[in-house]
């Protein structure tokens, strides 16, 4: 790229995180404003403790597990040994800690883009909204309420739904843990990553059917309630304005402060599924916050596409 060209790059880029800060200190403002007025930024929705238990959790993680292992095999079998044997599938001399989407942009190449997008801007979210906010946080919440039944103290000291969003949280960045490894063949990554949305859309498919027809789940247990649906997306849209800049900020300043071989993304998804936990804890519907989810990965990849131009 001519140095020119990456200055007026860099400088667009720096204008629409401007934009959007200010966007975000509009939000965060008028929230405080209501909070100040005595009114709730967002009203609780209770809805019936899930029906489903431990036992179906631990049969919808298995098959999540079996599928990623069978799709992983499928790829090495598919693309044979010419491209997933050593030393022709990695080179050892080239690592980083960057995000597998991020490595598979920097490509430029515009099928591998579009698999991007559909992996992790639609099936992802999607996939792990279910599995972490609804299947996991559902069943955390089910299980706190009890607890503060018989010790009524941790009303007070963890009020809410605390404990079961910082777990899920927890996870959630543990998952998205990495650190440095070698650059992999572009064609066994992207394979690798259409796998993966594949055995995470049949599991999602396969956990519907078995939490239906094993305790009788609705679709309001899994947090969908068409009627809402555009105002869920119109909410979603606005949380992804309030928590987008404190994000990328926090990102920016991890991955300066830690050292490269070790990504910043776990950290920085904590935070974001703690909001999540909490859109989600308020809401109890899972379409707000599978759009922030979704308006995240879509920025991010935008981001990776225009600073690898």
């Amino acid at each position: 790229m001519d140095p020119s060209d990456k200055y007026l790059s860099d400088l667009q880029l720096s204008a629409v995180f401007a934009v959007g800060a200010w966007v975000c200190l509009g939000i965060w403002l008028a929230m405080v404003a209501r909070v100040w007025q005595g009114k709730a930024v967002l009203s609780y929705q209770p809805r019936r403790p899930v029906p489903w238990r431990a036992f179906d959790l631990v049969v919808i993680f298995l098959i999540y597990i079996a599928l990623q292992a069978a799709m992983f095999v499928s790829v090495k079998a598919w693309l044979g040994p010419e491209i997933t044997s050593p030393p022709v599938i990695c080179n050892v001399e080239r690592s980083n800690a960057s995000h597998v989407v991020a490595r598979l942009v920097s490509q430029r190449d515009a099928w591998i883009l579009l698999l991007c997008c559909l992996s992790a801007v639609v099936v992802a979210p999607i996939v792990e909204e279910f599995m972490f906010r609804v299947l996991l946080q559902g069943y955390l919440e089910t299980i706190w309420r009890r607890w503060r039944r018989v010790l009524p103290t941790l009303r007070l000291l963890m009020p809410g739904a605390v404990v079961p969003i910082v777990i899920t949280s927890l996870l959630f960045g543990r998952m998205h843990f990495r650190v440095e490894t070698p650059m992999m063949d572009t064609m066994f990554l992207a394979s690798l990553m259409v796998g993966n949305a594949v055995a995470g859309v049949i599991t999602m498919a396969c956990a519907v059917v078995i939490l239906r027809r094993r305790v009788g789940a609705t679709a309001v247990d899994v947090g969908f309630v068409p009627e809402k649906f555009f105002a869920d997306v119109a909410l979603g849209l606005a949380a992804f304005l309030a928590v987008a800049a404190p994000i990328y900020m926090v990102q920016m300043t991890l991955t300066h402060l830690l050292p490269k071989c070790v990504a910043a993304d776990p950290f920085t998804l904590f935070l974001l599924s703690l909001a999540l936990g909490t859109l989600y804890y308020y809401t109890h519907r899972i379409v707000p916050s599978i759009v922030v989810h979704m308006s995240l990965n879509a920025t991010s990849l935008a981001i990776a596409w225009f600073m690898y131009r």
